[in-house]
């Protein structure tokens, strides 16, 4: 009896969780070139992903509730992701 595994290539940029919805926004993270994350946040004014800088911690972020798929249906970064 043989056992396959599937494998996802985590590369810079794929997000690695998230949307998650935190008290005034959502975030996600998201891998970089060297191997670690990096924590971005919606903007709903500009509908993109911005990095979130020191604002947002990670705990913060893994402890959030998903957020609902429809809320990013205009955001053309997701759009293109998604094709």
């Amino acid at each position: 009896m043989k056992a396959q595994m599937m494998r996802v290539v985590i590369g810079p940029g794929r997000v690695v969780m998230g949307p998650k919805k935190l008290p005034g926004c959502y975030a996600r993270i998201v891998s970089l070139k060297d191997g670690s994350g990096c924590i971005e946040r919606y903007d709903p004014r500009s509908q993109a992903w911005i990095p979130a800088y020191e604002t947002i911690t990670f705990s913060e972020v893994w402890s959030a509730p998903s957020a609902p798929p429809f809320v990013f249906a205009g955001d053309a970064a997701t759009r293109a992701v998604r094709q």
